[in-house]
């Protein structure tokens, strides 16, 4: 049987892309939420590519074929009602995230120099290398 890439709603936090592109790459969603995150934070288009996903990657046990209209539609109504009841685990990781904004931003404003030299504008192409490392080393052990 061939394995299909969906969006899964178990260990979903937003819309299951990343959920589902674990199961479908036998991957911890968590590292694939690190990547978009660090992609995110050094100027990439993750939110964009996230959304893209969410509309076009089918949710697990849909089986209509694709209308871009009814999904973008869904997406907007997910959106909605997570904002109505966020879950519980997205908003510990996003509190997470802005206090660590903020000792960033902390850091540089007392001066901490050696923090702000580091070449962080490789973070993402360098977390991009390291996912792809792991996710073909991940691959070839599990032929």
């Amino acid at each position: 049987m061939e394995k299909k890439l969906v969006r899964k709603k178990e260990n979903a936090l937003v819309g299951g892309v990343c959920a589902g592109l674990g199961d479908y790459l036998r991957v911890d969603p968590l590292w694939i939420r690190l990547l978009l995150v660090i992609w995110a934070v050094t100027g990439g288009g993750s939110f964009i590519v996230y959304l893209i996903l969410w509309v076009v990657i089918p949710l697990e046990g849909d089986t209509q074929p694709i209308d871009l209209h009814l999904r973008i539609k869904q997406v907007g109504e997910d959106i909605q009602q997570m904002i109505r009841k966020p879950n519980a685990q997205l908003v510990t990781y996003f509190g997470v995230g802005l206090i660590g904004m903020g000792i960033w931003y902390l850091l540089r404003e007392f001066g901490y120099e050696w923090w702000v030299r580091i070449p962080w504008g490789l973070a993402g192409p360098v977390a991009l290398v390291l996912a792809g490392i792991f996710l073909l080393t991940r691959s070839l052990i599990h032929k």
